[in-house]
């Protein structure tokens, strides 16, 4: 049992005295002046909440880190101290700079556990979360970090309703894991551990389809995590930024995967004219109709919400479902490629990573936005199919009300697919902004002509990889290449903020790959 008990109604006392405060201002023991020094078992911002706030040195044992008396009550509390960045879309708001480390898997002896009494639970079940704003817009070393201010904390625990959804995610891998175990027979050494290992290393991906509000730390041995989309919808509804409630109940992911084929059997091959006049939405502007859009407000009207966008549905968010529109042509083919993420260079090109202890290692591609994209998200594809009239009219957005909605398919990126595709352009562009390999290409047409703009600038954009070349690829995004547009800088060559793609030929693929819902 921990013996760090503490009064609630003193300690709120207290945490109020520091709220606002940055950490250098909190650190009393001089912990930013000998970083090295000190033993960062939970990371800088951590050790400094745990030593100068409450005053008790470092703790690596896995059970809770405190007992707060409330009242009569005694509970036992996981302490957390975890950074937010701020989005700006839809509206100003904080959001969950990484996932929140819980304790570890225990791959080993997990199926001789039950849920109740799991070290994985004792450390939800109650939480003390300190908040602070991560105001870097690059990561920076374990001293940088005196300058964050903690603006917030909270006594958290899950509804009923979180706790089934974290339940079936614990269940799910203490499956996995008993299933691997016993596979391997003999002795429980350290051959028996290395086949066992092994064995979870290739095949433990195929959680990422089943998991809802959790994920696992993808290096071994494993750790869970909460989702830094389950922390952003936490962050939001105890900062107060709502988000929109949609009718019905959903414990897991799979409760999202029953609506939409509900919704695929009640609407499926009707037309996007049809589905406006049926919901009554006013989407029309000049007469002309903007898939991106239109497809976005008839799928949350299906599930009887009335944002604008899915990313104002509490739901989408709480299970980092990513909306994505799907237009297939008659004959099945893609229609276009499909825009993911804005590339953050800076966070591209850092040399390294620190861990909770402190100490700094290189950086590696499962340390990396990138990967964390495709690994943490999922995608709900959204797929309609263009009638035989549009390919005549190819792009015109008239003709888009007679595109037939087809259902829903749920995306989620295989290891493979994240391993040599996206790792790909990962090490690519790296190296071509640490190496200044990177040039500015004068863009040609197929005949060798250069391609002039309508202003008589010549066109020319950064040598990226491209679709060409892999199906995860760079591309810049603007109303057009001309120099005004080229907002964004990098190694002093000018050009169009630059987003990750993915080909449209690939994410036919993959759908065909990923089963129906």
């Amino acid at each position: 049992m921990p013996d760090h008990i503490y009064d609630k109604k003193a300690l709120i006392a207290r945490l109020e005295a520091y709220v606002g405060k940055t950490f250098e201002m909190i650190d009393n023991k001089g912990m930013f002046d000998n970083v090295q020094k000190y033993n960062l078992q939970k990371g800088i911002a951590g050790s400094v909440v745990e030593q100068c706030i409450f005053e008790y040195p470092p703790d690596t044992k896995q059970e809770a880190d405190l007992i707060i008396l409330d009242g009569e009550k005694s509970v036992k509390t996981e302490l957390k101290t975890t950074g937010m960045l701020i989005q700006e879309k839809p509206k100003r708001h904080y959001v969950a700079k990484e996932p929140m480390s819980i304790t570890a898997v225990g791959v080993y002896d997990i199926a001789e556990q039950k849920f109740e009494t799991s070290h994985f639970w004792e450390k939800l079940q109650h939480m003390l979360i300190i908040y602070y704003y991560y105001s870097a817009t690059h990561a920076v070393s374990a001293y940088e970090y005196k300058d964050f201010s903690m603006v917030g904390y909270e006594f958290h625990e899950f509804s009923k309703e979180d706790k089934e959804v974290l339940k079936k995610d614990w269940e799910y891998v203490r499956s996995l894991c008993a299933e691997v175990v016993s596979h391997h027979t003999g002795p429980k050494d350290k051959t028996w551990k290395d086949a066992v290992k092994q064995e979870y290393i290739d095949v433990h991906g195929r959680l990422r389809r089943l998991l809802s509000y959790v994920d696992l730390a993808p290096k071994f041995p494993p750790r869970f995590r909460l989702k830094k989309t389950t922390v952003s919808s936490m962050i939001a509804k105890h900062f107060g930024y709502e988000l929109e409630q949609l009718p019905g109940k959903y414990s897991s992911i799979s409760d999202i995967d029953l609506k939409c084929r509900e919704l695929t059997r009640l609407y499926a091959g009707q037309t996007i004219g049809q589905l406006i006049k049926k919901f009554n939405l006013e989407l029309l502007t000049d007469g002309k109709l903007s898939m991106k859009g239109v497809a976005e407000r008839i799928v949350i009207a299906m599930f009887g919400g009335k944002a604008h966008k899915l990313n104002q549905i509490e739901l989408f968010e709480r299970f980092g479902l990513i909306g994505k529109t799907i237009a297939f042509t008659s004959t099945g083919g893609r229609t276009e490629d499909m825009k993911l993420y804005h590339m953050d260079f800076d966070e591209l090109t850092r040399q390294a990573v620190i861990e909770d202890d402190g100490t700094e290692r290189p950086i590696t591609f499962e340390d990396s936005e990138m990967y964390a994209y495709f690994a943490d998200h999922e995608l709900l594809c959204i797929m309609f199919k263009e009638s035989p009239q549009n390919l005549t009219q190819k792009y015109k957005t008239n003709s888009l009300s007679s595109n037939v909605f087809v259902g829903f398919k749920r995306l989620v990126f295989s290891d493979e697919f994240i391993d040599t595709k996206v790792r790909k352009l990962w090490e690519d562009t790296r190296n071509k902004v640490l190496k200044h390999t990177l040039v500015d290409v004068v863009q040609k047409r197929k005949d060798g002509s250069i391609i002039v703009l309508k202003n008589g600038e010549v066109s020319s954009a950064p040598n990226f990889m491209k679709s060409s070349e892999n199906v995860v690829f760079m591309r810049g995004s603007g109303v057009d290449s001309s120099r005004k547009n080229k907002t964004e800088s990098v190694n002093g060559i000018c050009m169009l903020p630059q987003y990750v793609w993915i080909k449209g030929t690939s994410v036919v693929d993959e759908l065909k790959r990923t089963p129906e819902m």
